[in-house]
């Protein structure tokens, strides 16, 4: 009877109040893989399972986020399929979550639960670099990253993204990559021009940049033909009580200064009158809470945006 009841005892507890318990793993070990004998990369040793992982909020979109571990350049971010949750970009997250592979990606989905750790974090600064003829490469899917001197070749009117060519070659041609718009409203860039653009890996057809916000994209012709000389921010990080020392070639009535967010939303705008050389303009956001920041000047003649700290 003692055996029975014992028995009865341990599936209830099964059925009803035991928790499942899911093996905690860093997002580098869930996306790691290495080439097999026939040259493709084989899918998450995790897929179909259930882990615990973190890491941090690079970028959100509609019905998801992408997470990264902080400082890697490389097999280390993951897309997460989440419509129940809302954390912010630079959170640092503990979820758990299934594995998942969906058309080569490898994605986190089902989440179960998910704790902030912290807030204001960066997952890395500055964003890995990488070049068009390396950024089909499945180690860097999710990843932010950074491509230079991108011109931009053509828009796709019928699928309202921008396609865009770098200095490596692909099969005796430029290598090309789409600029797409999931993140973002599609921004107008100029055929012909180069620009500096940050952004996470999404999969979409292929492994595609999606820029989070304006500040993610730089015009190379606009910054080097500027009549803005430097920008620079003293003390950096601060705690929200700082200087911008602006050195311009000519000087600029009604030059706009504005402190943004990450995810580019407007903090403050204040209109200063600048004269030739330097000039300083100090600014109070003292009253926001800790993260980073951008301060972006703009006048007739050009603009410049600079990253601020608040710890």
């Amino acid at each position: 009877m003692r055996t029975k009841l014992l028995v009865v005892a341990i599936v209830l507890g099964l059925t009803f109040g035991a928790k499942a318990s899911y093996p905690n793993v860093s997002l580098w070990n869930i996306q790691y893989s290495t080439v097999d004998s026939c040259g493709a990369l084989p899918n998450s040793p995790y897929a179909g399972q259930y882990v615990v992982t973190g890491g941090i909020v690079t970028a959100l979109y509609g019905y998801g986020y992408y997470v990264q571990t902080s400082y890697a350049n490389k097999w280390a971010a993951i897309n997460v399929y989440d419509k129940n949750h809302s954390p912010a970009v630079g959170d640092s997250i503990v979820i758990t979550a299934q594995v998942t592979e969906y058309y080569n990606e490898t994605e986190l989905d089902s989440v179960k639960s998910l704790t902030v750790v912290s807030t204001g974090n960066q997952a890395r600064t500055p964003a890995t670099v990488v070049a068009f003829d390396s950024i089909q490469r499945r180690e860097y899917q999710g990843m932010l990253v950074k491509v230079k001197n991108a011109t931009c070749v053509r828009y796709n009117t019928a699928a309202a993204w921008y396609v865009f060519s770098d200095s490596t070659m692909t099969k005796g041609v430029n290598s090309e990559d789409t600029i797409d718009n999931i993140i973002m409203v599609t921004q107008s860039y100029t055929p012909g021009k180069k620009y500096n653009i940050t952004g996470v890996i999404h999969l979409e057809y292929a492994n595609w940049i999606e820029p989070r916000n304006a500040n993610d994209i730089v015009g190379v012709t606009n910054i080097q033909n500027n009549n803005v000389v430097n920008v620079n921010i003293f003390p950096n990080p601060n705690q929200g009580i700082f200087t911008a020392s602006i050195d311009i070639l000519t000087g600029g009535k009604n030059s706009e200064v504005t402190v943004m967010d990450m995810t580019g939303r407007v903090i403050m705008k204040n209109l200063v009158d600048l004269h030739t050389g330097n000039n300083t303009v100090p600014i109070n956001i003292s009253n926001l809470e800790k993260g980073t920041y951008f301060v972006q000047l703009t006048n007739a003649n050009g603009t410049a945006v600079r990253k601020v700290v608040l710890q």
